[in-house]
C-alpha cells in the first residue's frame, strides 16, 4: 500500500513513554492515521504542508516544562509524516506582539521525542509573554507563501560578499525586499492554552478575511488545551465558524489525550470540515 511504502523510506521511528508505559510507536501512528483517512475517502496521494504554530505565554509554562507540549506535538508528528512532502513539521512561537512570532525550525520522527524542551522552552522570543494570535498567522502565511513577506531576511552563515552582492535591498528580487515564498498548501496546528488579547482580535480577523479572500489554500486547525473551564475559546469559536478553512478542538486534560489511542486521537482531529478541506 502506499501509505505503508511512505513509512518504509529508511526512516527509524522512536517509541515515547507515557505514563511511564512503552505506547507511543509513530510508525504504527502514521499508519493508523492513513487508515482513518482513507476511510473518510481522503485519497492516497494528498499533500499538505504541515506546521504546528505553539503559544508560549506565562500560563502555558508548566505544560511546556514538565513535557505535555512535547508529547502533544510528537502526537501530531504522523500527520507531517503521511501528509508533507518532506515528511517534516514546521514549528512557530508566539506570545504577544509581532516580535515574538518566531520560526523556530523544523521537527521530524527522529528528534520529536522532547522538542519543546529542547528547542523552545526559555529559548525563544516572547517566552512567557501574552497572548496574540494575528502575527504569528501572518508569518505562517509568509512562510508557505500566501502573504507577501516584508521581513528582511538574515544572511545565510557562511555566505559571503557575492551571495550579499546579489541579494541586497537594491537587488530586484534582494534581500530585505518584499517578496513572496512559493506557494503550498498547508495544514496549520495552532496549539494554545487561552483566549487571544482583545485588542487582537480584530486583527487576527482581518487577516483571516484577507487570506480567504485571496483563496490562500491554508487550514488552520486551533488546538485550545486549556483545563480552566472559564477559558471558554469564545473568539476561536466565532473564527472557526465564520472562515471554512478554520477549526477548533478544545481539551481540558491535555496529559489525558495526549494519552489516547490513534484512533481516539484522530477522531477528536479529524473533523468534517479539515476532512472535506483535505478532498477538495
Amino acid at each position: 500500500m502506499i501509505g505503508n511504502r511512505l513509512l518504509d523510506q529508511s526512516l527509524r521511528f522512536k517509541e515515547s513513554t507515557i505514563n511511564g508505559k512503552l505506547t507511543l510507536n509513530l510508525e504504527k501512528s502514521a499508519s493508523v492515521l492513513r487508515l482513518a483517512l482513507d476511510k473518510a475517502g481522503v485519497v492516497a496521494n494528498v499533500k499538505a504542508e504541515t506546521a504546528a504554530i505553539i503559544d508560549v505565554s506565562g500560563s502555558f509554562e508548566h505544560e511546556h516544562e514538565e513535557g505535555t507540549t512535547s508529547l502533544l506535538l510528537e502526537r501530531l508528528v504522523p500527520y507531517c509524516v503521511v501528509l508533507d512532502p518532506d515528511r517534516k513539521m514546521d514549528v512557530f512561537t508566539f506570545s504577544s506582539g509581532e516580535p515574538s512570532a518566531h520560526y523556530v525550525g523544523s521537527v521530524t520522527p527522529e528528534d520529536a521525542q522532547g522538542y519543546v524542551t529542547r528547542n523552545i522552552v526559555e529559548r525563544v522570543p516572547g517566552w512567557n509573554g501574552g497572548t496574540t494570535y494575528s502575527f504569528v498567522i501572518e508569518r505562517a502565511l509568509e512562510h508557505f507563501g500566501w502573504k507577501e513577506c516584508e521581513e528582511a531576511h538574515q544572511t545565510p552563515q557562511g555566505k559571503g560578499f557575492l551571495w550579499r552582492l546579489f541579494n541586497s535591498p537594491t537587488h530586484e528580487h534582494g534581500h530585505g525586499t518584499p517578496h513572496t515564498h512559493e506557494k503550498k498548501r498547508s495544514l496549520v496546528l495552532f496549539i494554545t492554552d487561552g483566549e487571544n488579547e482583545k485588542n487582537d482580535e480584530d486583527r487576527t480577523t482581518r487577516v483571516l478575511e484577507e487570506s480567504q479572500r485571496r483563496g490562500d489554500q491554508v487550514y488552520f486547525l486551533f488546538i485550545g488545551a486549556c483545563e480552566d473551564r472559564n477559558v471558554k475559546f469564545e473568539f476561536v469559536k466565532t473564527i472557526a465558524s465564520r472562515f471554512r478553512n478554520t477549526g477548533l478542538v478544545v481539551i481540558r486534560d491535555l496529559e489525558a489525550f495526549v494519552a489516547q489511542s490513534d484512533e481516539e486521537l484522530n477522531a477528536a482531529l479529524l473533523g468534517p470540515e479539515l476532512l472535506e478541506w483535505l478532498k477538495s
